[in-house]
């Protein structure tokens, strides 16, 4: 169960109290990510978040930030997505409320430092470049901007070597002034903490920040005939296919339909497509799926690494892996998958961090928190002919697209989404 509690300069609280355990972390969700950045700005949401470790004003570099975490045996990070901005410390939980000081300096009152700023660049550009020496990575990076073409939603979130480089500190200043404003922004916390307490030091750290109203994020717009399939030729050893299928936004009632054709197709060691294509086919060592919702889009992605004379067989395999599971599934195998969908989540519970992140998370992009209950029900209503009628939607090899790294090119995969 969790307590929920808004401010009134629309700040959102909510926390989940877990007297059993001995840790508490503290997380800060701020409607900040790739889908809230014009072209020009690509990459600043990632940028400022690095920067809101340089130092604040009650800690003003980075080395008092961290140690104030750190000298209590709590570890710190954040990250950055397409719609969210994170920041989260997890530690004993007797040091709970003074994290709470600790990200909100940062969140409300980051130093901006242009000396800092400078050495920072450099950091996201060994970052970015890190990425490149990454040819799986890249791949997911290349199959979203296949699926979502020229628009943010399939930018990468860090924007590109030369978008970091040309930033300036006005503008990281600008638009940490237009997003880090208390109604876009939640204020989640789990563990050994009172609700009352959280609150208090919300009120304390946030409280007189001024009511102001965000940047608008930009919504998905149609692909307009875009290719279907892309190659980037590189030296690797090994080819990197993704496959992305369109599939539903984040508050659409057939996203646990979608997680359960998922689990049945590409989640876990037991899962079609790696029971078919590694332990019956030995074409591949890793091949698995996944889910990502957004407000306005959704996808479900297929990952293979295979060597690059069995790309297309592999390719080939993937597809008629889909296409069968729309044959039939039999009431066993989708027990299985509820059942292994409702043990992850469950499993996942056990932390405060992935509690916390379930609350923040969910109150920052969709207004509402659905308690593991409720989202347990909800897999547990999903029928056999609900499943068969998503997946006749979702995995259609007319609508997905196709993205590969390695030493191919594009004619490997001739007809293959036909």
């Amino acid at each position: 169960m969790h307590q929920r509690t808004v401010l009134e300069n629309g700040l959102r609280v909510v926390t989940a109290e877990l007297p059993h355990t001995r840790s508490a972390t503290v997380s800060v969700y701020v409607g900040a990510g790739s889908r809230y950045e014009r072209d020009e700005e690509a990459g600043l949401s990632h940028f400022l978040e690095h920067m809101l470790f340089k130092g604040a004003s009650r800690r003003p570099t980075a080395r008092e930030i961290s140690e104030a975490i750190e000298s209590v045996g709590g570890v710190h990070n954040a990250a950055t997505d397409r719609e969210a901005t994170l920041y989260y410390a997890k530690v004993p939980h007797t040091a709970a409320l003074t994290v709470v000081d600790i990200l909100a300096d940062m969140v409300t009152e980051p130093v901006m430092d242009p000396a800092e700023l400078e050495k920072e660049r450099a950091v996201i550009l060994e970052e970015l470049a890190g990425v490149e020496d990454s040819p799986a990575e890249l791949s997911a990076i290349l199959v979203d901007e296949t699926l979502w073409p020229g628009q943010p939603l399939g930018r990468e979130i860090g924007g590109t070597p030369e978008s970091v480089k040309a930033l300036p500190l006005e503008a990281v200043v600008r638009y940490f002034r237009r997003q880090y404003v208390p109604g876009n922004m939640v204020l989640a916390v789990a563990g050994n903490v009172r609700h009352a307490e959280v609150v208090a030091a919300a009120e304390q750290w946030l409280g007189a920040l001024a009511p102001a109203e965000p940047g608008p994020w930009y919504p998905v717009v149609p692909r307009n005939g875009a290719p279907r399939v892309r190659v980037r030729e590189k030296a690797t050893e090994q080819a990197h296919l993704c496959f992305a299928f369109p599939s539903v936004p984040l508050d659409s009632d057939r996203r646990f339909a979608v997680s359960l054709l998922n689990m049945l197709l590409g989640e876990g060691m037991s899962s079609r497509l790696f029971l078919e294509l590694r332990e019956e086919r030995a074409l591949v060592y890793d091949i698995h799926s996944y889910t990502s919702e957004f407000r306005d889009a959704g996808s479900l992605t297929i990952y293979a690494g295979c060597d690059p004379e069995n790309a297309r067989v592999t390719a080939e395999a993937t597809i008629e892996e889909t296409v069968k599971l729309l044959k039939g599934v039999p009431p066993a195998e989708l027990q299985k998958a509820k059942e292994m969908a409702k043990g992850r989540i469950q499993l996942r519970m056990e932390d405060t961090r992935s509690v916390a992140g379930w609350l923040g998370s969910q109150e920052l992009l969709r207004g509402k928190v659905l308690t593991v209950d409720e989202v347990v029900a909800r897999f547990d209503a999903v029928t056999l002919d609900e499943l068969l009628d998503v997946g006749r939607e979702v995995l259609d090899p007319g609508k997905a697209v196709l993205a590969a790294v390695g030493p191919i090119d594009e004619g490997t995969f001739a007809g293959i989404l036909s």
